[in-house]
C-alpha cells in the first residue's frame, strides 16, 4: 500500500501542544504491552471493491486511507469542509460498502476506522471526545462538498450512530456531519493545525466538543441567517438548563432549575450509541443502571436524590438533587491541598473546618458505610466524584459503574479503582476503601496516583513514596499512615485501617510505614543513566515513523520535541555507551531520507531547525560534514515569535548551526545560517513596538501560570534569543531589546515568585515551558553574561521556588515537569557553587524515580499522560536523561543552548562544554 499525506487527525490526534499537558489519544494504546494486530476484514473488502479502480490505499494502526488520483490543478487544499460519517462498530463494514460507490464518483480522499475494534475505542470516548462517531472522514474538493454531503445523507437516512460533537449534521435523520478544518497536519502542536484565511486571519483547527466555524467561511448546507438568541433548553418539559458542569463524550452534566417546584437540580445526559460495550450497552444503559442504584440509596445522607428520568430525542437524562457548586478535584486545584493536621482545638475544632483532612476522611467513611449497608459498592470513587456543598460538606456522585447486589457494568479509573487490577473478579466493599485512600492522597498532594507500571504493587509503592516527599514531617504521620493503610493490597488490613479512623476520636497511627524516595547515589545515577541510554537506543529503531502514517501523523517522530531529533541530540552526549554511535547514525540516515521532512515548518522544537541540529551533530560524529543532507523545508515558522514554533526558536537553532559551521571552517554555510538568524531577529524586533505588555496572573491556581513570561511560548524564550544574537553579532537593536526584556522580567518575577509560594499555586509555576524553571534559566544565563548579580540572584530565587514546588509536580518531563526543574537547579549550582542546589537536584531525581515504573536502577519514565512511556525529549525519557547527565556532570550543555557559565569564584566549576554542542 502506498503512503499518503500527513493528514490532520480529526482532533489533531497524535499531537500535543508544546508546553501543555494534554492526554494524547494514542497514549492509552501505546502504553500497553504490545501493538494491536488489527484484522484485515474491512481492508480486504475495500480492496476487492477497488479492484481495477484508480485508487490507492494505505493503512496505519487506526485508519484505512483512500486516495483519489488527481492532476496537480485538482490538489486538495490544506483546509476546507470535510464530512464525517458516524456508525456503530457492528455497522462499520456495511456503511463503508454503501458509501464507497458514491466516493468513487467524486474526486475526494477518505479515511475509514481500521476495524470495528478501533471504532469501538473511538466511540468510547477514551481516546478523545472529538473522535467519537468519526467512522469515516471524507476530504472533498470545495466545489463538491454540498452535493456529496447531501448524496451521502440521502443514502444513509434512517441509520444511527453517535453524534459528532465538533460538527453539524447535514440533515437530522442521517449520520452525516460536517465541519471546516485542516486536511493535513504539518507539525506536532496546535499551531500546526491552525488555518489561515484569505485575509491572513488565523483560526484554530483542532476539533473540540463544540461546533466552530472560521469567520471567512459560509456554511455549505445552511443559508446565512442573522444571529438569534437561543431559547433556554428545557428537558422533560420542566427542567430548564442554566449552566454546564462538565462535558463528556458519553454525555454532559448540567445545572438546572425545576420550573414547577423551583428546586435546583442536576441533569445528567447519556448520549445514544456512545461507549457501546460488547454486550451492546451504551451510555444510556449505564445511566439506567445508575438510576437503579440511586433508587436503592434513596434518603442516604451524602447521596443525590432522584427527581426524574426522561428521554429527550435519542438521549436519556437523569435528574437529581444538586448538592453543591464544586468537587474535590477542582477545590484542591483552586485552593491547594487539604491540611494534613488539625488546626483547631480538639476534635470539634478539627472537624469544624471541612478542609481539614480528618473531617474529610470521617465524612467520606460515614457516607461509604451507609452506601455499603444498602448493598452498593461505589466502584468509581475519585476526586471529581466527590461533590462539595456550599459549606464544604462532601457528597458522593456518579454511580454509573457501581455494583448493586453484585451487578456492575464494566468501567474503572486507573489509580482509583481496584477492579482494574483484578480482571474478571467482582468489586467488594474494601475496593471502595482503596479508592478512598487514593482520593485522600489527591486531597493531600494535588496529584493522582502513579499508574505507569503494569505492576499494581509497584504503582502503590511509588505513590506512597511521593506522599512521603510531600508530607515528610512527624506531625503528618497519621495522615500518611492512613493513606498507606487504605492502599494496602490486603483487603482485611484496609478494613482494619478504616475502622481506626471512624468516630470523633483523634487521628491515630495505623502502623503502616511508607517507603520514602530513594536517595540518589552516584552509583545509582550511573546505572539509571546507562539503562536510560539503552532504552533510548532501542526506541530509536522505531524512529522516525516509517513511510506509512502513524495514527494520521505521517511526520510523527521527526522533531526535537517528541521524536528522532530530540532523542538523537541527547544520545550524541553518550557515544561512549554501547550501541549509541550505530543508533545515532541509523537514526540520522532514516531522518534525512524521510518523505515528510519537507512538510515541517522551520521551527526549532516542532520543525526543521531542530532536525537540522541533530543531522549536523550526527555528521560531526561521523567526521563528514553534510553527510546527512535533505531537501529544504518549504514552510516558514509560525508568527508567534516563541521558542517552540516561532522566530525565537528558529533563531536560537540557527545561531548554534552558524557557530558550528564557522568552527569547522565552513564559512559560507555559517554566513548563510547567520543571515537567516538575522531575519528572525528582525522579525522579533519589528514586533516589539506594538506588542502587548503582559502582567502576571491574579490567581496562583491558574493553569496558565507564567505563560506570557515563560520560556516556551513567552517573553523569556524571545529575550533569550535576542540576547544570544546580540552577544554573537553585537547588534545594538537586539541588545537594547534584550535588556529591555530582562528589565521587564526582573520587574514581574518577584510577583510570580509570590504567587508560586502560595499553597494553591499551580504546578506549572515550576515548569520550564510556562513557569519559573524557564524564566530562571534565562536570568541566570543573562546575569552571567551581563555581569549583573541582581539578575543572577533572581534566577537563583526561581530555582529555590521550583525546588519547593517539585514534590507536588506530577510529570517527570522536561517540558512540564521535574526534569526541567532539575536542569535549573543544576544551573544554580554551577553559577553559585552552592552544593545545596546539587543536593536539591538529587532530591528531584529521587522524585522522578518515585513517579516511575520499573525498578530504581531500571526505571520506566512516564510521559506527560502519566500512564504511558516514550523516548521523546520534551515529554519522555530522553529529556529526563538530559537532566540526569547534567546532574552527574555538575553542569554541561543543554541540547540546544550553551552551557551555563560558572562564576569566577565558584569552587565547583564544571568541566567545559563539549565543542560544537552549543552556542
Amino acid at each position: 500500500m502506498a503512503a499518503g499525506p500527513a493528514w490532520a487527525g480529526e482532533d489533531g490526534s497524535g499531537t500535543a501542544a508544546a508546553g501543555e499537558h494534554r492526554t494524547d489519544p494514542e497514549d492509552p494504546l501505546d502504553g500497553r504491552t504490545g501493538k494491536r494486530q488489527p484484522g484485515k476484514g474491512l481492508a480486504e473488502r475495500l480492496e476487492r471493491l477497488l479492484d481495477g479502480r484508480e485508487r490507492r490505499m494505505a493503512a496505519d494502526e487506526q485508519w484505512l486511507y483512500l486516495f483519489a488520483p488527481r492532476p496537480g490543478a485538482d490538489e486538495l487544499p490544506s483546509h476546507g469542509w470535510k464530512l464525517h460519517i458516524s456508525a456503530r462498530p457492528e455497522d462499520l463494514t456495511q456503511v463503508a460498502e454503501l458509501i464507497l460507490p458514491v466516493l468513487l464518483r467524486h474526486v475526494c480522499d477518505a479515511k475509514f476506522a481500521r476495524d470495528a475494534a478501533v471504532l469501538g475505542e473511538m466511540n468510547s470516548g477514551a481516546l478523545d471526545a472529538a473522535l467519537v462517531g468519526k467512522a469515516v472522514t471524507v476530504y472533498p474538493r470545495p466545489q463538491d462538498v454540498t452535493a456529496l454531503g447531501r448524496e451521502l445523507a440521502a443514502l444513509l437516512a434512517g441509520r444511527t450512530g453517535p453524534r459528532v460533537l465538533s460538527d453539524r449534521q447535514v440533515r437530522p435523520d442521517a449520520p452525516v456531519h460536517y465541519r471546516y478544518g485542516p486536511f493535513r497536519a504539518t507539525g506536532t502542536d496546535d499551531a500546526a493545525l491552525d488555518m489561515t484565511g484569505p485575509d491572513g486571519a488565523r483560526f484554530g483547527g483542532r476539533a473540540s466538543t463544540r461546533y466552530r466555524q472560521p469567520p471567512w467561511t459560509a456554511d455549505p448546507f445552511r443559508a446565512a441567517a442573522p444571529p438569534a438568541r437561543r431559547p433556554a433548553t428545557v428537558i422533560g418539559g420542566r427542567y430548564r438548563l442554566t449552566a454546564g458542569v462538565s462535558r463528556s463524550p458519553h454525555g454532559d452534566v448540567y445545572r438546572a432549575v425545576d420550573t414547577v417546584s423551583g428546586e435546583r437540580a442536576i441533569v445528567k445526559q447519556a448520549r445514544a450509541h456512545v461507549g457501546e460495550g460488547p454486550d451492546g450497552v451504551d451510555a444510556r444503559g449505564r445511566l439506567r443502571h445508575e438510576h437503579r442504584v440511586l433508587a436503592a440509596l434513596a434518603d442516604v445522607d451524602g447521596i443525590p436524590g432522584v427527581r426524574d428520568y426522561v428521554r429527550h430525542g435519542e438521549d436519556e437524562y437523569l435528574i437529581t438533587t444538586d448538592h453543591g457548586p464544586g468537587d474535590l478535584r477542582r477545590d484542591v486545584l483552586a485552593h491547594g491541598p487539604y491540611a494534613p493536621v488539625r488546626t483547631g482545638s480538639g476534635a470539634a475544632g478539627a472537624d469544624a473546618d471541612p478542609r481539614q483532612f480528618a473531617a474529610l476522611t470521617r465524612r467520606l467513611l460515614t457516607v461509604l458505610d451507609a452506601v455499603h449497608a444498602r448493598g452498593v459498592v461505589v466502584g468509581d470513587l475519585k476526586p471529581s466524584n466527590v461533590v462539595l456543598g456550599e459549606d464544604g460538606t462532601a457528597h458522593l456522585v456518579d454511580f454509573g459503574v457501581s455494583a448493586l447486589r453484585g451487578e456492575r457494568p464494566a468501567g474503572a479509573t486507573p489509580g482509583y479503582s481496584m477492579p482494574v487490577y483484578r480482571a474478571g473478579r467482582p468489586g467488594g466493599r474494601a475496593d471502595d476503601l482503596y479508592a478512598l485512600g487514593a482520593t485522600l492522597y489527591f486531597a493531600l498532594t494535588g496529584m493522582d496516583p502513579v499508574v505507569v507500571d503494569g505492576d499494581h504493587a509497584v504503582n502503590t509503592d511509588r505513590t506512597l513514596a511521593c506522599l512521603a516527599a510531600v508530607l515528610p514531617h512527624e506531625p503528618h504521620r497519621p495522615a500518611r499512615e492512613l493513606v498507606a493503610g487504605l492502599l494496602d493490597p490486603d483487603p482485611l488490613r484496609r478494613v482494619a485501617c478504616a475502622r481506626r479512623w471512624r468516630g470523633p476520636t483523634a487521628p491515630v497511627p495505623t502502623g503502616h510505614r511508607l517507603p520514602a524516595p530513594r536517595p540518589v547515589t552516584r552509583g545509582l545515577l550511573d546505572d539509571v543513566i546507562a539503562h536510560t541510554v539503552a532504552t533510548c537506543v532501542r526506541a530509536s529503531d522505531g524512529l522516525p515513523a516509517g513511510s506509512l502514517p502513524r495514527r494520521g501523523q505521517l511526520h510523527f517522530g521527526l522533531t526535537l520535541y517528541d521524536g528522532a531529533a530530540g532523542v538523537g541530540l541527547e544520545l550524541l552526549h553518550h557515544t561512549e555507551q554501547p550501541g549509541v554511535t550505530r543508533a545515532v547514525l541509523g537514526l540520522a540516515r532514516r531522518t534525512a531520507d524521510h518523505s515528510a521532512l519537507t512538510t515541517l515548518t522551520a521551527a526549532l522544537h516542532t520543525g526543521r531547525t531542530g532536525v537540522d541540529l541533530f543531522l549536523d551533530g550526527a555528521a560531526e560524529l561521523l567526521g563528514r560534514a553534510g553527510e546527512f543532507t535533505a531537501p529544504p523545508s518549504t514552510r516558514a515558522y509560525d508568527d508567534t515569535g516563541d521558542q517552540i514554533g516561532g522566530a525565537a526558536g528558529v533563531g536560537t537553532g540557527l545561531l548554534v548551526l552558524a557557530r558550528r559551521a564557522h568552527a569547522a571552517g565552513r564559512y559560507e554555510e555559517g554566513g548563510a545560517r547567520l543571515a537567516a538568524a538575522r531575519e528572525c531577529a528582525r522579525t522579533l524586533l519589528a514586533a516589539e513596538d506594538g506588542r502587548e505588555r503582559p502582567a502576571p496572573q491574579r490567581s496562583a491556581a491558574a493553569s496558565e501560570a507564567a505563560f506570557p513570561f515563560g520560556f516556551a511560548h513567552g517573553r523569556a524564550g524571545i529575550v533569550h534569543f535576542l540576547h544570544a544574537y546580540h552577544r554573537h553579532t553585537g547588534d545594538p537593536a537586539a541588545g537594547a531589546a534584550a535588556r529591555s526584556g530582562l528589565a521587564e522580567l526582573a520587574q514581574h518575577t518577584p510577583r510570580l515568585l509570590a504567587l508560586a509560594a502560595r499553597p494553591e499555586a499551580h504546578r506549572r509555576y515550576g515548569s520550564w515551558c510556562r513557569g519559573l524553571a524557564g524564566i530562571g534559566t534565562l536570568l541566570i544565563e543573562a546575569g552571567g553574561h551581563e555581569g549583573d548579580p541582581g539578575l543572577t540572584e533572581l534566577g537563583v530565587r526561581c530555582a529555590r521556588a521550583c525546588r519547593d514546588l517539585a514534590p507536588r509536580m506530577s510529570p517527570v518531563s522536561q517540558c512540564c515537569g521535574l526534569a526541567g526543574v532539575g536542569e535549573l537547579l543544576v544551573d544554580a549550582e554551577a553559577v553559585t557553587g552552592d552544593g545545596t542546589f546539587h543536593r536539591a537536584a538529587e532530591e528531584v531525581a529521587g522524585l522522578i524515580l518515585a513517579r516511575s515504573g520499573g525498578t530504581p536502577r531500571r526505571p520506566v519514565f512516564p510521559d506527560n499522560t502519566l500512564a504511558a512511556t516514550g523516548p521523546g525529549w520534551a515529554t519522555g525519557s530522553a529529556g529526563v536523561l538530559s537532566f540526569l547527565r547534567r546532574l552527574r556532570d555538575h553542569g554541561g550543555p543543554r541540547l540546544w543552548s550553551e552551557a551555563t557559565r560558572t562564576s569566577a569564584t565558584s569552587p565547583a566549576a564544571p568541566a567545559p562544554a563539549r565543542p560544537g554542542s552549543g552556542h
